[in-house]
């Protein structure tokens, strides 16, 4: 059947595809209880025929717009551009789109995201603060659904979903420590007092030192401006620049992480012979890296299925009176930049 010159509609799909326009509805809205063959050929049917939802109409059906809006601090991070991929991908399953909301780690920034929101543009929003914390979140009335993609302190007013960041940083530190390194840099902590992801990170590589019984050193904990490239391979050229001896770098991601491999190969170190290197996040780079770097995955994909599903659920009055605090599960990926045990 050839695709339509002019709008395609549900029961276009509907006819393509054998059923009735509700099925159609109930596929492209992801409800349960669908045969999973009917599933298939009405995604099919909507493919052939380029079928795209009428959100505005579904939003004066149903009272809403279709459109959610998505805050994260950094789209130049591979990090975040991943997340943001699957977040869309997790929305388009159920017939709602994405506004990204770059805030460039920045304070009034992340404010001014969720005013926009509360000023009743979108459904409902997933917001990733860095300079937000818990505390003050708490006292925000957004006016409207909202997932928060950090760990949450005490009782929430919003839903979270977590990366384990703190167990994983552990992991991240003990698998140096089992290659034999005993002087491990923490690098990404912020430029004044680490909070967020960066505390959590930090108290879990001070969790793996305590467990191994090695005393910490300050000079260790290592600040850098940004979690990027350029920001790791500044802060490695420091230390090499005040003679602190090290053995083991944590980066607090996969960016800073290659500034550390880049900085050390400058210095004439082997990888990982004399420095064994872990990263965080697991970005696609991470495997094409010389060497290719050692890493962990925080799960990406699960954080966006379960902050969509989430928020979904919220905006349609399905989810409980409770809030939902949930965490991903996260693995090491071990490479070429550190040791085995």
């Amino acid at each position: 059947m050839a695709r339509s010159s002019g709008r395609v509609t549900m029961q276009d799909v509907a006819k393509l595809a054998g059923v009735t326009a509700r099925t159609v509805s109930n596929v492209v809205n992801d409800y349960p209880f669908v045969k999973e063959e009917t599933r298939k050929r009405v995604w099919a049917a909507v493919d052939e025929l380029g079928y795209t939802m009428n959100v505005s109409a579904r939003g004066l059906k149903q009272g809403n717009t279709g459109l959610i809006a998505l805050a994260i601090p950094d789209l130049t991070m591979p990090y975040f551009a991943d997340l943001s991929d699957a977040v869309i991908a997790q929305a388009q399953k159920r017939g709602l789109s994405v506004l990204i909301e770059p805030t460039a780690s920045n304070r009034q920034r992340e404010k001014e995201a969720l005013n926009r929101v509360r000023g009743s543009f979108g459904d409902g929003i997933i917001y990733c603060p860095l300079e937000i914390d818990p505390e003050e979140l708490k006292r925000i009335d957004v006016g409207t659904p909202m997932v928060v993609l950090s760990e949450p302190e005490g009782n929430p007013r919003y839903d979270h979903v977590m990366i384990r960041n703190r167990e994983a940083a552990e992991a991240a530190t003990a698998h140096l420590i089992s290659g034999g390194s005993r002087r491990i840099v923490a690098l990404g902590l912020g430029a004044g007092q680490a909070k967020g992801p960066a505390l959590q990170r930090l108290l879990g590589y001070r969790d793996a030192l305590a467990r191994y019984e090695i005393t910490p050193d300050p000079r260790l904990e290592v600040s850098t401006h940004a979690w990027h490239r350029s920001d790791g391979v500044a802060a490695i050229d420091q230390l090499f620049d005040s003679d602190v001896a090290f053995d083991g770098v944590f980066a607090f991601t996969d960016q800073l992480a290659s500034g550390a491999l880049h900085s050390l190969q400058m210095h004439g170190m082997r990888i990982p012979q004399d420095v064994a290197v872990v990263g965080f996040d697991n970005n696609d780079e991470s495997k094409y890296l010389v060497p290719s770097l050692t890493t962990i995955d925080p799960g990406i994909d699960e954080i966006a299925d379960r902050a969509i599903e989430i928020l979904s659920d919220r905006i349609a009055h399905t989810a409980p009176n409770e809030r939902i605090v949930t965490q991903v599960d996260f693995r090491l990926v071990q490479r070429n930049s550190s040791r085995s045990a």
